[in-house]
């Protein structure tokens, strides 16, 4: 992209996150909640709709945990009983067992304790991306941003990828990534964001925002 385009994009963002940034951060605050308080439930959810996110949509499968969670079967379920209620998310019979096995895992002494001995959340991530079933890098990303531990860390899906090559950041949008990729990408983005004056995660809601005009998860 020309030079002139990506300052104008650079720019772009810097804007957009002056207006956003009080929206930003309450959303952040709400996220940190759920670990300050220790809601095991909360947390749990936010767990597992980020086993579902991939290659599917962060509303539908939102709703799917949050209906599940209202039905009583996303604590209980078996996956034959979760699977037929997956329809919004791609895979849902691998995903169904994903769930049942990150649930046993983390019910007996909380998910907050798990994660709690971790000096630094790159750590805490390349344990849940080695550990859970269905959580790469980006997904144990997400799920530790989502509940106030990921600060410092990029999920890089790709209209993030997208964003880095539009800002000058990344010289081509990549599809498949390894570990050592996605940690190499996403100093490039903590490079961008620190240019920017934009904190890493709000970084991460200021291009969301500007692909899907609203902030969510």
């Amino acid at each position: 992209m020309a030079r002139g385009e990506c300052a104008a994009y650079r720019r772009h963002l810097c804007e957009t996150h002056e207006l956003l940034k009080h929206d930003i951060e309450t959303r952040l605050s709400s996220f940190r909640r759920a670990w300050d308080t220790g809601d095991e439930g909360a947390l749990g959810k936010e767990l597992l709709f980020c086993i579902l996110t991939p290659q599917s949509t962060a509303h539908g499968c939102w709703d799917t945990i949050c209906e599940l969670s209202s039905s009583g079967k996303l604590f209980t379920g078996a996956p034959e009983d979760l699977a037929p209620h997956l329809h919004r998310a791609r895979f849902k019979n691998k995903k169904a067992v994903f769930l049942v096995e990150a649930r046993e895992r983390f019910l007996p002494g909380g998910i907050k304790a798990a994660l709690s001995p971790f000096a630094c959340q790159a750590e805490a991530r390349a344990w849940l991306a080695g550990t859970v079933k269905g959580m790469g890098f980006k997904e144990a990303s997400h799920f530790l941003r989502n509940i106030g531990r990921g600060s410092d860390l990029a999920i890089l899906d790709r209209h993030i990828l997208r964003s880095l090559v539009r800002a000058g950041a990344l010289p081509e949008e990549t599809v498949s990534l390894s570990p050592r990729r996605y940690l190499a990408i996403e100093e490039r983005m903590r490079r961008l964001a620190s240019d920017l004056a934009i904190p890493l995660d709000h970084l991460d809601f200021v291009i969301w925002y500007d692909a899907k005009h609203e902030i969510f998860k």
